[in-house]
């Protein structure tokens, strides 16, 4: 009977202080680690020929990336924007490992 009791107060000091208008938890960036970094340290000539590579891997045209900045892919994830001279942009996110994710856009 005992625990019954222990358990009953237990769980009602539980449910103390819930509300239900709770401020909804942002994501964090995570730190860049491995290729993620390497790219973010390179020179813009140099990062743009990372992009062009990931971009035509992904199956996407881009004869040359001629202009890329930083840019948020998603929400908390940051990546880069790529423009290639064949109109076409594309949002790249990089991965610690070396694999990349790329969304395309062409007009």
């Amino acid at each position: 009977m005992r625990k019954m009791i222990v358990l009953a107060a237990v769980f009602s000091l539980m449910s103390c202080g819930e509300s239900s208008d709770q401020t909804p938890v942002r994501p964090q960036a995570a730190p860049e680690t491995g290729a993620a970094a390497e790219v973010a340290k390179l020179d813009e000539r140099l990062r743009n020929g990372v992009l062009e590579k990931a971009i035509k891997a992904s199956g996407a045209l881009c004869p040359s990336v001629t202009k890329s900045e930083r840019a948020e892919v998603r929400t908390g994830v940051k990546g880069w924007k790529a423009e290639c001279d064949n109109g076409t942009a594309h949002l790249i996110e990089i991965h610690a490992d070396g694999t990349a994710n790329v969304t395309s856009r062409t007009y």
